[in-house]
């Protein structure tokens, strides 16, 4: 979204210095879009007009040129969101799939290691991740870094994003297997089986919706019917928002943004998926079983 134009910039700069760290054989398709979707904002009434952002886009979009970037600018009247990106991003060209939420602070050396670390995984449906700050539940914790385990729940989002870097200097780093481990799209790589055959987006669905949510329903039935599911965690990379700490009432990098954006009044998305989960997760179950999976 154009509020998170400064989140995507700190984004490219890390993949930027991420690349001197990967081998000439590694192809890496970036799919990024800028979001100006008018059905979603009203652009007559904003303050800082669209080609404000596109503008910005196009610079900051030359950190990307090491990789093959496919940059688009939508500029249409229709719902655009992130499931839209995701099924549009599907090619058999692809071998793993990587999610990346814009305003998520990574390391440099995470996607190497996430890519080394998958020579040696063999399983044909798996989602690996990094190790993330604490979150505000008990279910997040076999996948949180030991260093802020402690951290009361209540208090999570008090962690400053820039202490991360810190904590994982000199740390020992390797892939660990976890019984149990949700995922977010925070910084998550998806076997191509996974992504594409396991939870790939339903045909119908467009913007945003916890993709995440629904795929770890459809997975944890999978399992129960008996498919070979792996979880795994880079161990010693630890990532966080940046609109944790320091910035935490200041709405990161985007509050400055959005008091001079005027949004549309619409429906929630968000609650609008989650309130079709059932027949979601349904069509999602039948399609498992067509395609012989479980």
């Amino acid at each position: 979204m154009p509020w998170e134009i400064d989140y995507a910039l700190l984004s490219f700069i890390q993949l930027k210095k991420s690349k001197y760290y990967l081998s000439d054989d590694v192809n890496i398709i970036v799919e990024t879009v800028l979001n100006l979707s008018s059905y979603i904002i009203d652009w007559n009434k904003s303050k800082l007009p669209k080609e404000f952002f596109i503008e910005k886009y196009n610079q900051i979009s030359n950190l990307l040129i090491d990789y093959t970037h496919n940059k688009k600018i939508y500029d249409g009247d229709k719902l655009y969101g992130h499931l839209d990106l995701q099924k549009n991003c599907v090619s058999k060209e692809v071998d793993y799939y990587i999610g990346i939420c814009p305003d998520m602070y990574f390391s440099e050396y995470l996607l190497y290691y996430m890519i080394e670390g998958i020579k040696n995984i063999k399983d044909k449906y798996f989602v690996l991740s990094p190790q993330h700050r604490k979150m505000s539940d008990f279910s997040w914790d076999p996948t949180t870094s030991p260093d802020f385990l402690d951290v009361p729940y209540s208090q999570c989002n008090n962690i400053d994003v820039f202490d991360l870097r810190i904590q994982d200097q000199n740390k020992d780093t390797s892939i660990i297997q976890v019984s149990d481990g949700k995922w977010a799209g925070w910084f998550d790589l998806y076997s191509k089986s996974f992504y594409e055959d396991l939870c790939p987006i339903q045909d119908d669905w467009s913007g945003y919706g916890p993709w995440d949510w629904y795929s770890l329903i459809l997975t944890n039935i999978a399992k129960q019917n008996g498919l070979d599911f792996k979880r795994y965690v880079v161990n010693g990379q630890t990532i966080g928002e940046y609109w944790t700490g320091v910035l935490l009432e200041k709405d990161g990098f985007s509050g400055y943004y959005k008091n001079f954006i005027t949004k549309n009044i619409i429906p929630n998305q968000r609650e609008i998926f989650e309130s079709n989960m059932e027949s979601y997760v349904i069509k999602g179950v039948k399609m498992l079983q067509d395609k012989n999976i479980i």
